[in-house]
């Protein structure tokens, strides 16, 4: 089965760069690099259905599933050993690869060069690459390379939230308490919204760089009568196109994908022209900066980052005592900060009761307000169905007035009376500029369906949102989107 699975692999390998499909090497290494291609897709198989294991035990909240999370966690940290060990061998294996790739092409292809050697000096500084294109293609090309910096550390800072954000979520599924797991969900959604931000702005970076840069490079090219370079570039294009293709459904991020499987060939295109001007000072700076790029980690596996309900559900029962006493008061009712739930409220006191009044009705909560008065509530219910079923039952037991009182994300309501209290809403104020495309799009992906309105030339209104922490989230991503616009979250109350 094995030599199967090995002989099925050579035969998919395809030369990047056709006229070398007879080097012996170079087709070991292809092969060599499909075979580790598919150890990390493994790999990150076995790592996502383990933290998905983890998931599922940190449901259940009790001793045994969090020994066995203790153990899955131990099992995680060994496949992630190897799988950065596997990494580092694929960075080598790519290293050479192209390092024979490059070889060929700046010394078959490209036999001579067309101007004297030059020492010092970029592409960009080169009178003879200058007057070879257009002033505006000239000026655009400067500003496209101008951004390189800027998309190179969006990069970075991308890759390194991913990282913080997988260490953050390992330890947000062995969380045992909610009020933990709350601190670390906040930290994981900062750094997703914060990384949604920095792909917007890498694709708008990255996007103007691309085609810019292969543009001029391609004017050029031509212009020189190097179509054999043209043919030659164009192949690793498609291949970088073919390798998208395969990565598109299981990679964290498309964008960061383009970047790095792209940015090689915009290297090759700046290799190319700098060996036809004789530039070998920019080969070598270019060689080390396509093996920057290379060390990029950019297959990075989607998590699965479902937030975690800590509420316990439990059906109203009655018994011919009641539980609770001196040694067993009744409990405080838990206000849970994520999560919906619906007790009967059974009446709100002056002073705290004889629980023999509540005619053996379990659970019992008591709520003191900031009034002083004692609230007691009876159950914990899913559904609003099974609220109003159980208020029925609590009318037939002799309770005069049960009420349903729902507690939602922590804010509390009392639906027998919602009428009575105005409605909290929120909305996210923007002043002191216009919307530009990108603060255009993170409000159609982070507030789908909320209105915007615009109030004056440079003030802009989003909302209604019922929960202030999804409005604060946009707000902050907006922040970062266009640090000079002055955001706020306003709350609104109904009459």
């Amino acid at each position: 089965m094995c030599c199967t699975v090995k002989n099925t692999v050579a035969q998919e390998v395809v030369a990047r760069v056709p006229e070398l499909a007879d080097n012996k090497e170079y087709m070991q290494l292809l092969q060599q690099d499909v075979r580790l291609t598919h150890r990390a897709d493994s790999l990150m198989n076995v790592m996502s259905g383990l933290r998905q294991d983890m998931r599922l035990l940190a449901d259940k909240r009790n001793a045994d599933s969090r020994e066995s999370i203790g153990s899955l966690s131990e099992q995680l940290s060994e496949v992630e050993t190897k799988m950065i060990a596997l990494r580092q061998d694929k960075i080598k294996l790519i290293d050479r690869i192209n390092a024979i790739e490059q070889e060929f092409v700046l010394s078959t292809v490209l036999k001579e060069a067309s101007l004297p050697a030059q020492s010092t000096g970029s592409i960009f500084e080169n009178p003879y690459f200058r007057e070879s294109i257009l002033a505006e293609d000239y000026d655009l090309l400067i500003k496209a390379h101008q951004k390189e910096s800027e998309a190179k550390s969006l990069v970075v800072q991308y890759v390194a939230n991913y990282n913080e954000i997988k260490s953050l979520y390992d330890k947000y599924v062995q969380a045992s308490l909610e009020s933990e797991a709350e601190r670390l969900y906040a930290s994981i959604s900062e750094k997703i919204d914060e990384n949604m931000v920095i792909e917007k702005r890498l694709a708008r970076a990255w996007t103007e760089i691309f085609d810019q840069k292969t543009y001029v490079y391609s004017y050029f090219l031509e212009k020189e009568g190097r179509y054999d370079v043209l043919d030659l570039t164009e192949n690793m294009t498609s291949e970088a196109r073919q390798q998208h293709s395969m990565l598109a459904e299981n990679c964290v991020s498309e964008v960061l994908a383009d970047y790095c499987l792209q940015k090689p060939v915009v290297i090759n295109y700046e290799m190319c022209v700098a060996r036809l001007l004789n530039l070998p000072h920019s080969i070598d700076s270019l060689a080390n900066e396509a093996r920057a790029v290379r060390q990029v980690e950019y297959r990075l596996p989607l998590l699965d980052i479902d937030r975690r309900s800590f509420v316990d559900y439990a059906p109203i029962e009655f018994r011919a005592r009641t539980p609770y006493n001196s040694s067993n008061p009744v409990p405080e009712c838990v206000v849970y900060e994520y999560g919906t739930i619906y007790r009967i409220l059974l009446g709100t006191y002056k002073l705290p009761q004889a629980t023999s009044i509540f005619r053996g009705a379990v659970p019992l909560y008591v709520e003191e307000g900031e009034d002083g008065r004692y609230s007691y509530y009876a159950g914990g219910l899913r559904t609003r169905s099974e609220a109003e079923a159980a208020v029925e039952i609590m009318k037939k037991k002799g309770f005069r007035n049960p009420r349903i009182v729902e507690w939602c994300d922590g804010r509390k309501t009392n639906l027998s009376e919602e009428g009575l209290v105005g409605d909290v809403s929120y909305r996210v104020v923007i002043k002191g500029g216009q919307l530009d495309d990108m603060a255009q799009d993170i409000i159609a992906t982070m507030a789908a369906g909320c209105q915007v309105s615009k109030l004056t030339e440079d003030t802009f209104v989003v909302g209604m949102f019922d929960s202030k922490a999804v409005a604060q989230r946009l707000a902050n991503a907006l922040m970062k989107c266009d640090e000079s616009l002055d955001i706020k979250v306003v709350e609104l109350k109904g009459e």
